[in-house]
């Protein structure tokens, strides 16, 4: 059967990622009361300026995960980084995440994470071009250096605020784009389709970055409509969108439930990481273009 692939507007993609999320909670139920949450830490000098900090995401899955770690180069290698990750997994703890992942790239922090305990999972040829990504993982039930003090560092790593962790998103994207200079700024991208009604049965919505990576945030095909090859032509229709503003590779997470969709649709799987949901296992999954 043929579909017509329409241009999303308005509040289209966060229909179709509700869609999508629904789908995904009703095979991996989120953790009961739970909600997405984000805790800031810094560490400031006495005039109040950062001199580092990052993030701690955790999702309705009680996954905890580590984002925009900064330390100013002048202060580096004084145990400001072992600070913030210990700020970091101790409040994944108070939260009772079982798990914390963190994504760097072979010119950011790999053997600092490994240093504290983070094991590899996953390993991304050739993204940006020429470098590679990893994807890191600690069972935080496993640890042992939970209780090392942060003095060490002579600095206090206290609570930061929204201000503060897009100080240091844009402190690491300048330092990465330095090592590898973008081509251009995030392209959003999507498409849906709709019966004769105009009501959207299916959808994608992801994007490609400035080093040419695209993804898909969610792909979503109604329950009655599902089996009938949709999703494939969404698929396509996304690589095609995708490849049409840059992109070479398409760069996805995948669970034990769509998977084989993925592999069917030509993806090979970089990384497997079990227990992510609870129960349920997470491939790391990428196409060339």
């Amino acid at each position: 059967m043929e579909y017509e692939i329409q241009p999303c507007v308005e509040n289209d993609a966060e229909f179709i990622e509700e869609r999508a999320d629904e789908a995904s909670d009703a095979i991996a139920p989120p953790e009961p009361g739970a909600e997405e949450e984000r805790f800031v830490f810094k560490i400031r000098d006495a005039d109040g300026n950062i001199l580092g900090g990052c993030w701690l995401g955790i999702d309705t899955w009680k996954s905890a995960a580590i984002y925009d770690l900064w330390v100013e180069p002048e202060y580096r290698r004084r145990g400001m980084a072992s600070a913030l990750i210990h700020a970091a997994e101790r409040k994944a703890r108070e939260r009772r995440c079982p798990l914390m992942m963190v994504g760097t790239f072979d010119f950011q922090a790999r053997p600092l994470y490994e240093k504290h305990g983070y094991t590899l999972v996953d390993t991304m040829p050739d993204f940006p071009k020429g470098h590679q990504h990893y994807l890191l993982i600690k069972r935080l039930g496993l640890s042992s250096k939970e209780n090392e003090s942060d003095d060490s560092c002579g600095f206090e790593v206290v609570p930061g605020d929204e201000n503060d962790a897009e100080h240091l998103c844009e402190k690491l994207n300048a330092h990465d784009a330095a090592c590898v200079p973008r081509a251009h700024k995030y392209v959003p991208l999507g498409k849906k389709v709709t019966d004769g009604d105009g009501k959207i049965i299916a959808g994608f919505i992801g994007g490609v970055n400035g080093w040419n990576g695209a993804d898909i945030d969610a792909l979503w095909v109604d329950e009655p409509y599902q089996r009938q090859g949709i999703g494939s032509v969404l698929l396509r229709a996304a690589e095609r969108e995708a490849k049409e503003n840059g992109a070479y590779l398409m760069i996805l997470d995948a669970f034990e439930w769509n998977v084989d969709f993925y592999k069917k649709n030509g993806y090979e799987v970089t990384g497997v990481l079990e227990g992510f949901p609870e129960g349920h296992t997470m491939y790391c999954i990428q196409k060339y273009l």
